[in-house]
């Protein structure tokens, strides 16, 4: 999983203009065994209302709501689910799964996963594979088959565009990777996969969100069903009540220069917040971030601030991500 190919600029552009495919193998696979019940404990979103062949996006909580990682989850049949978390937070995905009383199958060596991003994802996906009986519904997953191999395409993605992602048996996977090169989808990296999903305002584990931040901080209080049991849920109520204690906010340079995580944010001269996330944004040109500030302390949007790291102020304005908006 290289950080780059043919250089990130050129490979988030082919995303953003035609497509591109990434090997997201390194995510974790989690299979679990439950009715529901038990996995409702562990994520915020109502994994009850998800039909089979249905995914959502959720968190999962410590006892203090603190995120202790997002994940994708997709309900495989009555009683069988797929829990995809970030590479390094599997071990703690699977601790709290067992906590809540199932006790998960690690099945990360049995798939590869190849998201197809773009605006011809589809139609080069269709160009190696069969996608007749695909769902094509935004979260929804679809039985495929792989080279005479049993796999699955979902709708889903990180890039803000049209997408897919295949999940392809292990050993199906570079024959796969390589057949939609061929049918001209563009290799991309990591380095890409990170400044596309900063463009879309998404969060990113150990940038946005960690176990010292709750939903409610980083704005993801969309992806918290109130009405379920999850854990954390009394801690996140009482967040909600007496308000965060910090808040994201969204800044886009006006003056060259590139900020980085930990570069501080500047009001009037004086500090009122941190960089979480920043990069060189291909799609606009500029620099941006995402930062937070006390929650008291947050810049209105359209306010000015500087951004200051190694020595040099970067201006900026303040916006609300996502800073590239898509139809």
């Amino acid at each position: 999983m290289p950080l780059q190919y043919a250089g990130i600029i050129a490979e988030h552009n082919a995303v953003r203009n035609g497509v591109g495919v990434f090997d997201v193998s390194h995510l974790g696979k989690l299979r679990v065994a439950d009715d529901g019940e038990a996995l409702q404990r562990a994520v915020t979103a109502d994994v009850g209302a998800l039909e089979p062949g249905r995914a959502t996006y959720a968190l999962v909580l410590d006892e203090s709501a603190g995120c202790i990682d997002d994940v994708f989850v997709y309900r495989l049949g009555a009683n069988e689910w797929l829990v995809v978390p970030n590479a390094g937070n599997v071990a703690a995905v699977a601790e709290a799964l067992v906590v809540s009383g199932v006790d998960p199958v690690d099945e990360w060596d049995r798939w590869a996963i190849l998201a197809v991003q773009g605006p011809a994802s589809l139609e080069v996906f269709d160009r190696v594979f069969d996608t007749a009986t695909v769902d094509m519904r935004l979260h929804s997953w679809t039985g495929v088959d792989v080279f005479g191999a049993p796999g699955f395409v979902a709708r889903t993605g990180y890039t803000g565009e049209r997408g897919i992602e295949l999940y392809a048996p292990a050993a199906e996977a570079p024959a796969a990777f390589r057949a939609l090169v061929d049918a001209g989808a563009a290799p991309v990296g990591l380095g890409a996969r990170d400044t596309l999903r900063l463009e879309m305002g998404y969060a990113l584990y150990g940038h946005e969100i960690d176990q010292d931040t709750n939903p409610l901080e980083a704005g993801l209080g969309w992806a918290v069903s109130w009405d379920a049991p999850f854990r954390g849920r009394e801690a996140l109520l009482e967040v909600k009540e007496r308000g965060p204690r910090k808040r994201l906010f969204g800044i886009r340079c006006i003056q060259r220069g590139v900020p980085r995580p930990g570069y501080r944010v500047l009001i009037s001269g004086e500090a009122a917040g941190r960089v979480v996330s920043g990069n060189y944004s291909p799609t606009l040109g500029t620099g941006i971030a995402v930062a937070y500030a006390p929650a008291d302390r947050v810049p209105r949007e359209g306010e000015r601030v500087a951004v200051e790291g190694r020595g040099r102020k970067v201006e900026g304005d303040i916006v609300k991500p996502p800073f590239v908006r898509k139809k």
